[in-house]
Parts: structure tokens; C-alpha cells; sequence
């Protein structure tokens, strides 16, 4: 039977890099109500995808124990690439204190962190492959490193451009042209409660399977992605709804006690940015920076295409 999991989605345990003068969170999803969503709109298993950090996971484990069969222990790891910087992201599935202390230690080199997840064997997904980049390195150099670094994808993305998550489709079927199969995933990247589960990984596993083997059918691409973007518009409500919430938050007497003046004035300070529009207008600002680099990757993607068709037909043999 099928069976369905959201791959990619946070709670109040990701923290924000950016401001940290403010002390901003990226989500402020409690990691049990985000368990419910996922659940109600028809989640078999819940992958909760912290950045740097399973916290989140062990938190509703610690509250629900019971509820182990189904949730799915990730991390949300940023990596980079030693030479030119750039950050990437990938989810990193059926982690453990250890396995996490292991992550903590190799991430700042992608090429380390990808040789430890392959001498592990650990499931993992290189997610919005294209988020972070800006010629750093030409196209089809940084597609070339991707597809020899990784297996797995995130192909349906609720939050990104949907010609984001179509350059990643046709990046995969370029491999695939290439003899070598690549397989993709979908997550919503949900970082409010309404888009769990908008994008998802389905697959088929017996009826008695449980996450282990669901997982291991999804690795060997027995499943597919499913879903649909929010949109720019929805994004820029889902960043109005996280920035309500952290102002929310300041009521709480655990998030007070790590506030201290300067932080309350800061907070202060960006409020009427806030009520200006500059959060929507920075979200759409890099929406369309998304917009514009997914375009020029297919396009790239197009030519070595065709590029490589008229060899063949040159040569054959080749």
C-alpha cells in the first residue's frame, strides 16, 4: 500500500542565522502540533527536519513517546562548498545524538560530509539545490559536482518558485540521460502549520511496514514526489505569520528570560519595517532572484542537452 511522508518540515527548534540581535526563530511550530498537521492531512510518518539540530524531534518524543513508529528523526544540515562558499542544505534522516555530533563535525566541507553519509549509508536528500547559488561556479560545473556528490533530491518544494522545482526535475532527467539515475523527493518545507504536507514523498510498502522500510523504498526510488507551491504570495503570508508569531512570543516567560534589553530594542526598531512592507518586499525580491538563476540553470541544462545529442550523432561510437 501507499504510505506518505512530508521529508521536509520544521518546528520552534530551528533557529534563524540572520538578526540574531533580535533572537528570531525560523518556525514556531511546537513540534507536537506540527505532528497533528502532518497527521491530519494524511501523513503516514512525520520527518522533523530542525536546522543543525534533532531537538525538535526529541522533544515530541520526550512528550509522546508512543508516537515513535511514526515519527521520522531528521536534520536539516548546512553544508559548504570549501572553494567558493556557498551554502547548500541537506535533510539527513534516522539521526541519533551521535549520528548528530558526527554531522556537527563535518558539515563545514560538503565533500566530507557527503563521505561520511555514504560510508554511513544514512538516507539523505540534498534539498533546494539552487536556492543558495549565484554563479559561484559555472552552471553545469556546480550540476556536475551535485549529481557525483548526491543520490537523492528534493524535486517538489511548497515554499520555492515551481521553475525552481522544474530545473531540479530536468536536472535529474539529465543524469538520467547520462545513465545515471538520480531519484527525487518531495517535502513541503513548511515553516508555519498550514503547507505540512502541500508537498510530499508517497511510496509503496506493505501494509505492516513501518518507517524503516518505507524509508528504504523511498532511498531505492519506489516512491515519487507529490504536491504544489504556495506561491509568492503565500510565502510572503508565511513570513508575516512567522514574524507575528516571534512578536507574539515576547509574552513568554521562557523566551523572556534569554531577552535582554538591547534585544527588546532591537525588536522595537524593526517593528514598523515590519508594517512598511519590507519583509514582503525582501521576499519577493528573492523570489524573483530565484526566478531568474532556475531559468539560466535550464536553459544551461538545454544546451549541454543538445550539445551532447549532436555528438552522438557525430559519433556514434563514441
Amino acid at each position: 500500500m501507499l504510505k506518505r511522508a512530508d521529508l521536509h518540515l520544521h518546528t520552534r527548534f530551528s533557529h534563524w542565522k540572520h538578526l540574531k540581535l533580535i533572537k528570531p526563530r525560523d518556525s514556531y511550530s511546537d513540534p507536537l502540533a506540527a505532528f497533528e498537521r502532518a497527521r491530519a492531512v494524511g501523513m503516514d510518518f512525520v520527518a522533523i527536519t530542525d536546522h543543525d539540530t534533532i531537538e525538535g524531534a526529541l522533544d515530541l518524543l520526550s512528550r509522546r513517546p508512543e508516537l515513535e513508529p511514526s515519527v521520522i528523526i531528521g536534520e536539516e544540515v548546512e553544508t559548504w562548498f570549501p572553494g567558493t562558499g556557498q551554502w547548500v542544505h541537506v535533510n539527513v534522516f534516522g539521526v541519533d545524538e551521535p549520528i548528530h555530533d558526527d554531522l556537527t563535525r563535518v558539515r563545514r566541507s560538503i565533500f566530507e560530509l557527503s563521505s561520511y553519509l555514504r560510508s554511513t549509508g544514512l538516507f539523505h536528500v540534498l534539498n533546494h539545490p539552487f536556492q543558495s547559488y549565484r554563479l559561484q561556479s559555472p552552471p553545469m560545473r556546480y550540476i556536475e559536482d551535485l549529481l557525483e556528490l548526491f543520490d537523492h533530491f528534493e524535486v517538489d518544494n511548497c515554499t520555492l518558485p515551481q521553475r525552481h522545482n522544474k530545473a531540479v526535475a530536468e536536472m535529474l532527467d539529465y543524469a538520467t540521460a547520462l545513465y545515471v539515475r538520480k531519484i527525487g523527493v518531495g517535502g513541503s518545507d513548511a515553516h508555519t502549520l498550514g503547507p505540512i504536507g502541500l508537498c510530499h514523498t508517497e511510496a509503496p510498502v506493505e501494509a505492516d511496514g513501518g518507517k524503516q522500510a518505507w524509508l528504504e523504498a523511498v532511498a531505492r526510488g519506489e516512491g515519487r514526489a507529490v504536491g504544489r507551491t504556495i506561491g509568492p504570495l503565500g510565502l510572503a503570508a508565511n513570513v508575516y505569520r512567522i514574524i507575528a508569531q516571534y512578536y507574539l512570543s515576547l509574552r513568554d516567560p521562557e523566551t523572556r528570560r534569554h531577552m535582554r534589553a538591547e534585544n527588546y530594542l532591537a525588536a522595537a526598531a524593526l517593528a514598523p519595517a515590519c508594517a512598511a512592507g519590507l519583509p514582503a518586499f525582501l521576499s519577493l525580491g528573492s523570489n524573483l532572484k530565484l526566478e531568474a538563476v532556475s531559468l539560466l540553470v535550464r536553459q544551461s541544462l538545454r544546451k549541454s542537452r543538445r550539445r551532447e545529442s549532436l555528438d552522438f550523432l557525430q559519433d556514434p561510437e563514441a
